[in-house]
């Protein structure tokens, strides 16, 4: 469906588009839901219920430790194109943007999505929701102009492993950054 020639020219945009306003829409609810769950807790209980999370999902990501995180199993359903050339492929990338409604290959945005809910300013968590929407849109246009072989997804078998760590690390240093920070007073 990805390699279909509607999915050149605007509807890349739209669908691009759709991702990081889904995101941003879900990196909001966090952040009010999370309002909730933060206003008694200290700074440091927040980061340490980060630290847990982040903790268990490396774990998971390296093979040590197997659970299942939550996720809706299904695709976005191709009725969403009903909509036309450029409302449907904007509707698809919302709701896989969202998170809600569509595979997660890692569980690196659960982590995010604790760290929203619990630490976040505003603006962090609009920043946090669009880099979601970023990174799945870097994803899919990526597979999209790789070749029309499904060489991509071979090649992010093939590395895998050093692409897991990759990732982690891109996720880990910063978020430990932040926390340090925070946690040590400095502005």
């Amino acid at each position: 469906m990805l390699s279909s020639p509607v999915w050149r020219g605007t509807p890349v945009v739209a669908f691009c588009a759709g991702l990081v306003c889904g995101g941003a829409l879900t990196a909001t609810v966090l952040l009010v839901a999370g309002s909730l769950l933060r206003a008694p807790l200290p700074d440091f209980v927040r980061w340490a219920v980060v630290a847990a999370a982040l903790g268990a999902v490396l774990l998971r990501e390296t093979g040590v430790w197997s659970f299942r995180l939550p996720e809706n199993r299904r695709l976005v359903p191709d009725t969403v194109f009903r909509l036309g050339r450029h409302l449907g492929p904007l509707q698809f990338g919302f709701e896989m943007g969202t998170g809600a409604r569509t595979y997660l290959p890692s569980g690196l945005p659960y982590v995010a999505a604790v760290a929203v809910a619990l630490t976040a300013s505003v603006a962090a968590a609009l920043c946090a929701g669009a880099g979601f929407g970023i990174g799945r849109a870097l994803m899919t246009t990526a597979n999209l102009r790789y070749d029309g072989e499904n060489g991509w997804d071979g090649e992010w078998r093939a590395h895998g492993r050093e692409l897991r760590f990759l990732t982690g690390a891109a996720f880990v240093v910063p978020l430990a950054a932040v926390a340090v920070t925070v946690l040590s007073g400095t502005p």
